[in-house]
């Protein structure tokens, strides 16, 4: 029974909620190099947003296979990479950016940037310094 309820809150985590959102990261993931379809979202979460609500920034982590040139040899190992992303939806403007990084402390950099003049969720889940 505790397996079954640690199942479902992981499935909670690791659910996006906005298929459109889903979609472009995993564009985005392709367009740079990683097998953008089978990658595994996770921890996609609102961390700050522009009143009313127009512009909104999110994060995320994903672990994605890393996308080899085709050779005349065997097929090399699978690569794996854990990467920490950013999306920026302005839904005035109908843009949004998405930024990936390996490391999480260029990703909080850029959320500073982003999210200045922004309602910053803080906490655990957030980026913002407590």
């Amino acid at each position: 029974m505790i397996a079954l309820l640690k199942s479902l809150q992981q499935k909670w985590t690791d659910w996006c909620g906005d298929r459109e959102m889903e979609l472009e990261i995993r564009k985005h993931l392709t367009k740079n190099g990683y097998f953008g379809n089978s990658a595994k979202l996770q921890n996609v979460r609102l961390v700050a947003v522009q009143r009313p609500g127009w512009l909104q920034i999110f994060r995320f982590e994903v672990n994605a296979r890393l996308q080899f040139e085709e050779t005349d040899g065997p097929d090399p190992e699978a690569v794996y990479e854990d990467l920490y992303g950013l999306v920026r939806d302005d839904i005035r403007h109908k843009t949004t950016s998405i930024r990936v990084f390996q490391d999480p402390n260029e990703r909080r950099e850029l959320y500073l940037r982003w999210s200045e003049d922004l309602i910053q969720l803080r906490g655990a889940q957030g980026l913002a310094e407590p």
